[in-house]
């Protein structure tokens, strides 16, 4: 073999291995960012049934479904899902508040579920600031549903960029062509048509958002006001339901623990 040949053949290798590198770097990274998508997912879905639970622990304290769109409607705030009105199953433990009456005890004692749901929607629906481990004075926000949303239309976007740019079929021909005797061989034959099927089977899905069961919660109000009616939706709860608050009262007041209420309630 003389030196114009072997130099020929470098470059070839040269050039498969650059169009190899392009071609598996691209998929590959798209690959891993998919993978961090569906891990942050799933531990959002988590966050998902932890709200469901807390939920259900306000309707358990209301009564009914017909108290709880009673007290939403009076926030303003309508459910998406209708079910979130009347689920019934969770485990929740929560402050212990006091009063001088059992009016104020029932109602501070919903005030008390409601107002962690309203920050656990928020943390799960915007996300939390916390402090960067790595970078003292840097501060993070946790993961959450419209972040995850958004990277969700970036990665699908990424996807098609993808599939359009980064054909295996085209990848396939590049090399093909740094074989011209290959080329030659399937000119006469007929062959290598069917490696355009690769293009189809080897193209990436779009990302469905909606699959991966994170629904969406509206933001509840946690000012003055909203304590205010909520209070009044409670007091209309203690006055023409008095023997549910007296139940709910002392299922939740457990007298071997002075600190915390503590509701569970199995499916």
């Amino acid at each position: 073999m003389g030196l114009l040949d072997e130099w020929g053949d470098a470059l070839v290798e040269e050039g498969l291995k650059e169009a190899a590198d392009n071609f598996f770097g691209a998929r590959k990274a798209l690959d891993d960012e998919i993978a961090w998508f569906e891990e942050q997912a799933a531990k959002l879905r988590g966050s998902a049934v932890e709200i469901r639970s807390w939920f259900a622990g306000l309707n358990c304290l209301l009564g009914s479904e017909t108290a709880s769109r009673m007290l939403f409607d009076a926030l303003g705030v309508t459910l998406g899902d209708p079910s979130l009105y009347a689920h019934q199953v969770c485990s929740l433990q929560f402050r212990r508040p006091r009063s001088f009456t059992r009016k104020g005890l029932f109602a501070k004692t919903v005030w008390e579920v409601y107002e962690p749901l309203a920050r656990f929607i928020e943390a799960y629906m915007h996300g939390a600031p916390f402090a960067d481990p790595l970078q003292p004075g840097r501060v993070l926000i946790t993961v959450n549903h419209d972040h995850l949303r958004k990277r969700c239309a970036e990665i699908n976007a990424r996807i098609r960029g993808v599939n359009e740019s980064n054909r295996p079929s085209e990848s396939l021909g590049f090399a093909k062509k740094m074989d011209q005797m290959q080329v030659q061989k399937e000119s006469i034959t007929g062959g290598g048509g069917q490696t355009w099927t690769l293009d189809r089977d080897m193209a990436f899905p779009l990302l469905d958002f909606e699959s991966y069961d994170l629904p969406a919660f509206p933001d509840l109000p946690v000012d003055s006001r909203a304590q205010d009616k909520l209070r009044s939706c409670c007091n209309t709860i203690f006055a023409t339901r008095r023997e549910h608050v007296e139940d709910v009262l002392g299922e939740v007041f457990s007298p071997e623990d002075k600190r915390f209420c503590v509701l569970s309630r199995e499916g």
